[in-house]
């Protein structure tokens, strides 16, 4: 179970019923805490001991010590309150519930005292619920338990296990075992998407069907930051809601290569403020709905595909394991930007509710967001577990039920928040505007994409210095000008784990030979003498120079770049040449077109695939030559005429991937 995840709910109408914590406006601050909770996201304890859980009321005051109380306590029975762990009650008055939690995947065992409700006697589904959910699912489950109700002449019962909804949905989906090995009869993850995922796989021994229930609790992704940043922020001029452009721009996106008539948009968050932090998308629903996210925000957009590869290279900086480690770091200032987290709202309430040294802001961007769901959804196809997860389900939407999420500090279905979502604990009661949820085929696109863009790429770069690149693209700008400015801008978005390497190309501008190694391929970070490779590939940008009268070598550079990647190919990678050309073969003494493409079709291997990508500059291009060749190994070429043409088209190569040999 996640650490900021409540772990239990308390019994309401019990004699020390708990109380919501209101975090900054709770009066005389929060509860004082116990000494035997584990530590907080940030992996410590704040002052006065372990951090606050939010549903565990403190207990009485102890009585002084003295012989006038020990006097008074003789002669006479004296009686023992219930004892109270974690906020569940436990003795005489707590019989008729045992929460037991387990090691491992965190199972919990639901019995009843005197309960006959069992054995063959019982008609039992077993409920799997992601963590941060569970004790809700528990508290449900109980009084689903209590009813007593008939299922095909046997009463029902339902146990529960807290479980991780990737662990369920690989098992689910037929990809294999990841720690749990039974399938539920009834599955509760934290969002759709698991589902979705699971619909879409098409694996054999996939699950093979589901019957939906709704959702049982909701919560908002939005930005987690600390509070006194985002008071900077707003003292800056931002908004109280900024959009998702001047976030990801601020975070170091692309944005700046997509620049609008009349130059780049202001915006009043200052660019690579911060750096993002996004748990796994390969494991977490928040990673996944960030993803999601970013395709609704390009949706209809023609540089879509591009500015979703930027979105990409932003969320790929910052990836953590989980949501817990985000907040681990929470305020932490890292270089010359401070991480802020892509989290669930409820994550951001039980991060403060902990009383950490600085609460958390909640931001809730302009355009809106996706909502994790924690949808109820049956599996079982047995006609009488499917019926008796239907009557669960009815508990888990019950009025009850719904307190109970939005005390854990969810919303219940309809967006309602509970009273202590204030603008003093960093939250807005107001729900942000929820975006359209995906269909299983859309989300399954979305994976993959990310999937194919979040393979580091191994690159070789090739510029084109002949004699033509001298020629203005724009005022003040020649095409090579542009190039190197769109190509340093590039290196940028690359990870330090790339393998770039840079070469130029025009006709016998080494011998005989019609290209010249610059900075040989390998990873950016890797010292090469007193600089690191990223160092000296920017060095050699501000070195190259066009080549007097020089004609260009393209066919011949062409198949000597492509035997190079071939030959040095790394299959974590994808293999890839970028190629900036503004005119067509001028070298006769070379390989002709025929032979190029033949050369490359004998020795293109779907084993080993290696993608051209080529861009021509200018009107003086044959981009149908350029398309044959590049197409050949499933890369694609482009034509620019504009300096921010030639910004865009770089982004739109960037993001393709080879996915043989299933896309």
């Amino acid at each position: 179970m996640p650490e900021w995840a409540p772990r239990n709910l308390p019994e309401s109408g019990e004699p020390d019923a708990p109380y919501t914590f209101l975090g900054a406006s709770q009066p005389g601050g929060a509860p004082l805490p116990s000494p035997s909770s584990s530590p907080g996201p940030a992996g410590g304890t704040p002052p006065g001991g372990r951090p606050f859980e939010p549903f565990e009321r403190p207990g009485p005051a102890a009585r002084p010590p003295g012989p006038a109380h020990a006097a008074a306590g003789q002669g006479r029975r004296r009686f023992r309150p219930p004892q109270r762990f974690g906020g569940v009650l436990l003795g005489p008055l707590a019989g008729a519930v045992g929460l037991v939690l387990l090691t491992g995947l965190g199972a919990y065992a639901l019995t009843s005292t005197g309960d006959e409700c069992s054995g063959d006697e019982a008609l039992s589904i077993g409920v799997a619920a992601a963590p941060e959910i569970a004790p809700a699912v528990i508290r449900a489950a109980r009084r689903f338990n209590d009813a007593r109700h008939e299922v095909a002449g046997k009463c029902a019962r339902a146990d529960v296990r807290s479980a991780d909804p990737a662990a369920v949905a690989t098992l689910l989906s037929g990809k294999g075992v990841s720690g749990i090995t039974e399938k539920p009869d009834v599955w509760i993850p934290d969002s759709s998407l698991w589902t979705s995922l699971v619909a879409g796989s098409g694996r054999d021994g996939a699950a093979p069907g589901f019957t939906p229930l709704g959702g049982m609790a909701s919560t908002p992704i939005v930005l987690a930051m600390p509070s006194a940043l985002a008071l900077q922020l707003r003292n800056l001029g931002a908004p109280a809601q900024p959009s998702w452009k001047d976030l990801l721009a601020a975070a170091g996106t692309a944005a700046n290569a997509e620049q609008e008539p009349g130059g780049a948009r202001r915006s009043a968050i200052p660019p690579r403020l911060i750096r993002l932090q996004v748990p796994d998308p390969d494991r977490t629903a928040t990673g996944m709905g960030v993803l999601v996210l970013a395709d609704a925000l390009v949706g209809g957009d023609p540089r879509g595909q591009a500015l979703f590869t930027g979105a990409v290279r932003t969320f790929r900086e910052g990836i953590v394991p989980s949501v817990n480690a985000e907040f681990a770091v929470l305020g932490q200032e890292a270089g010359d930007r401070y991480p802020v987290a892509l989290a669930p709202e409820q994550a951001v309430y039980s991060y403060n509710a902990k009383r950490p040294g600085e609460l958390a802001a909640a931001v809730y961007p302009a355009e809106g967001t996706v909502f994790l769901d924690h949808p109820v959804t049956v599996l079982a196809r047995d006609p009488a577990k499917l019926n008796a997860g239907r009557l669960l389900g009815r508990e888990l939407s019950s009025v009850t039920t719904r307190e109970d999420v939005r005390r854990l500090g969810f919303r219940s279905p309809d967006g309602a928040a509970q009273a202590g979502f204030t603008e003093k604990t960093g939250l807005s009661a107001r729900p942000p505007k929820a975006l359209p949820a995906p269909d299983a085929d859309r989300v399954k696109r979305i994976t993959q994409r990310w999937a194919q863009l979040s393979l580091s790429i191994r690159m070789l770069s090739i510029i084109d210095v002949s004699g033509s690149m001298d020629r203005r693209i724009a005022p003040g700008a020649s095409r090579l000008q542009s190039t190197i400015r769109t190509a340093q801008n590039g290196l940028s978005l690359l990870p330090d784990d790339s393998e770039l390497g840079q070469w130029v190309f025009s006709t016998r501008l080494q011998g005989g030979q019609d290209w010249r190694e610059l900075v040989s391929v390998g990873p950016l970070n890797e010292r090469l003498g007193s600089a690191t490779r990223r160092q000296l590939v920017l060095s050699a940008f501000a070195q190259i120079r066009v080549k007097e009268n020089g004609g260009t070598g393209l066919y011949e550079t062409t198949i000597a770049a492509f035997d190079h990647m071939k030959r040095t190919y790394k299959p974590e990678y994808v293999n890839s040449i970028l190629l900036w050309t503004d005119g067509k073969n001028q070298d006769r003494e070379g390989p002709s077109l025929d032979e190029t493409l033949k050369h490359i079709r004998r020795a293109y291997d779907s084993e080993r695939p290696v993608q051209i990508n080529m861009f021509g500059l200018g009107g003086g291009v044959d981009v149908d030559e350029l398309r044959r060749i590049a197409r050949l190994t499933n890369g694609d070429a482009y034509v620019a005429e504009t300096p921010g043409q030639v910004q865009a088209l770089f982004l739109k190569a960037l993001s393709q991937r080879v996915c043989e040999p299933d896309c």
